[in-house]
């Protein structure tokens, strides 16, 4: 396995205000994992991060849990953490799960949609398409993921919740770093509608199905935009 660092480097613009400094210091880190600065196998040990990222430990630890749960890095009893290598294997594997557990959702929450909850996600959804066409990436990501977030409360399944909504910085990230296919962001608002009107219809089978295919779409929309821009560390061995 790889152990070295390249161009690690301070960042004091995580001291800056707003979101909880933890927050921060785990997209840092998130982003040093995906660009190569810190390589598959790397170990990431509590010291050095708070040196490399200029902040205490607490943080540092709070950052690695969440970093954990995304499934960027392990931790292991003894071993402590290191970088796991993201590759097409592991995003398949993630939006795989992903489209399980969404059609999962879909079929607990629709029995709990109300015409107002309906009407919420609706305005989301205009939101949504208004930013898309103006292609403010970052907005519209945010509002996709409360579009999405509205359906997942339906189910009233924090486990699950917890398990889909963990990953969404990774995406997030993903997705600012390698962008959308040319028709994908029309397309998806085009799935959006299909699912709306679905749950509003309380079709829960063609609900699952308009979910399931969701997720499938985006992981291969993804990955063709990793692959177009040579994103994808080609050496073959994995921690």
């Amino acid at each position: 396995m790889t152990s070295t660092v390249k161009n690690a480097e301070i960042n004091p613009e995580i001291l800056s205000f707003g979101e909880p400094v933890y927050a921060r210091v785990c997209e840092h880190i998130r982003q040093d994992i995906l660009s190569g600065k810190l390589e598959a196998g790397f170990r990431l040990k509590i010291h050095g991060l708070c040196q490399r990222y200029n902040v205490s430990q607490m943080p540092i630890r709070e950052a690695l849990q969440q970093l954990q749960g995304e499934g960027l890095i392990v931790i292991e009893p003894n071993r402590g953490a290191y970088v796991r290598r993201v590759d097409e294997h592991f995003i398949k594997n993630m939006y795989d799960i992903r489209g399980a557990i969404d059609a999962l959702l879909a079929r607990l929450g629709i029995p709990n949609l109300t015409d107002e909850s309906l009407e919420k996600i609706l305005e989301i959804q205009e939101r949504y398409e208004e930013f898309a066409h103006a292609k403010d990436t970052n907005v519209f990501l945010t509002i996709n993921k409360q579009f999405h977030h509205e359906f997942y409360m339906l189910a009233d399944n924090p486990e699950a919740l917890q398990i889909m909504e963990r990953q969404w910085g990774l995406i997030d990230t993903l997705r600012a770093k390698y962008g959308f296919g040319p028709t994908r962001l029309i397309e998806i608002m085009s799935e959006h509608r299909e699912l709306l009107e679905a749950y509003e219809h309380r079709n829960i089978a063609l609900a699952e199905r308009i979910a399931r295919d969701h997720c499938e779409k985006a992981k291969i929309d993804l990955l063709q935009q990793i692959r177009d821009k040579k994103g994808f560390d080609k050496k073959e061995d994995r921690p």
